[in-house]
């Protein structure tokens, strides 16, 4: 099916045709590609002409496509059913009823790039195996400070920049002793926030006011300028949650998801870099054109050895 082809050229002549700006591999990287790739996701990158940002963009392009040739090797490159997928969930779809064969194997190609990445972290977590139980006590027991919950504040928050507002609704908490049922269907324009933070997520300005406050008694007006617009809050707590060691059965689960992801970030990283070393990289410079490479991969000038 030639609407999804993103097969590429390669390199068989003397000398290196005038629109290939790189080479991974044996494959030809035609700058047209490379273009269409910084149109569709850094097109202000590409305006405000950025040497050495469009150098880095460049290798980071060369790389993608070196695990897009990985895969296709191997036979787990992304499938034309999986790139026509990805442009309908993304409605990328429409794109094709204006584009001529050559946009649509570029569009073909740019998809692969970002499913390509998708592919390798599939294949190797399929080579994982979970953390057990036992590995989580060890790093649970390794890292015990990790889990000490700091003193908590659980309270609402009532905000709007109207000042006379806030007044009116400290007045029907306070002296008509209404509840937080009644101010949200009476003050539309005031914002009810409620939740738990501990001491050292509470911006300063308010954690003076909700050390000094009762359980359930409400608090004067703090005013509060962000930005050029003057907030104004007041609060009431709800209740407080003394610092404690979380126990393990309450992390647990959590623990072996962020050893797993170590884990898998871990075999991704060394998996991708195998997959460099093992692929020879050239750029040829003076054919990029849109800027003066000058970056990591080695450069060659025109002729092949």
């Amino acid at each position: 099916m030639l609407l999804f082809a993103t097969g590429c050229r390669t390199l068989n002549e003397e000398s290196v045709p005038e629109d290939v700006i790189a080479r991974v591999g044996d494959q030809l990287v035609l700058r047209s590609e490379f273009v269409f790739f910084l149109e569709s996701n850094y097109a202000t990158v590409l305006e405000e002409e950025d040497p050495s940002l469009l150098g880095t963009l460049l290798e980071d392009y060369l790389e993608k496509r070196s695990l897009v040739a990985y895969l296709h090797e191997n036979g787990q490159h992304p499938s034309e059913a999986e790139i026509a997928d990805y442009l309908r969930i993304t409605g990328q779809d429409a794109l094709l009823n204006s584009y001529d064969l050559e946009q649509k194997r570029l569009l073909a190609l740019n998809t692969s790039l970002v499913l390509g990445e998708d592919k390798l972290a599939n294949l190797v977590a399929a080579e994982i195996e979970e953390p057990t139980l036992e590995e989580a006590q060890t790093y649970y027991e390794q890292n015990i400070n990790e889990f000490l919950q700091e003193e908590t504040i659980c309270f609402i928050r009532l905000s709007s920049t109207y000042e006379d507002l806030l007044k009116d609704a400290r007045y029907w908490l306070v002296s008509r002793k209404q509840d937080m049922d009644f101010v949200r269907k009476r003050f539309h324009d005031i914002l009810i926030e409620e939740d738990c933070f501990e001491l050292a997520e509470i911006p300063e300005v308010f954690l003076k006011t909700l050390q000094e406050l009762k359980i359930g008694r409400t608090s004067k007006i703090v005013e509060m300028q962000m930005g050029q617009v003057t907030i104004y809050s007041m609060f009431r707590v709800t209740r407080t949650i003394p610092a404690r060691r979380l126990a393990f059965e309450e992390v647990s689960s959590m623990i072996q998801r962020k050893l797993y992801r170590q884990r898998l970030n871990d075999r991704i990283a060394e998996r991708t870099d195998s997959i460099l070393r093992g692929r020879r990289i050239t750029v040829y410079p003076e054919h990029v054109l849109l800027f003066n490479y000058t970056g990591k991969f080695p450069v060659s000038h025109g002729e092949e050895e």
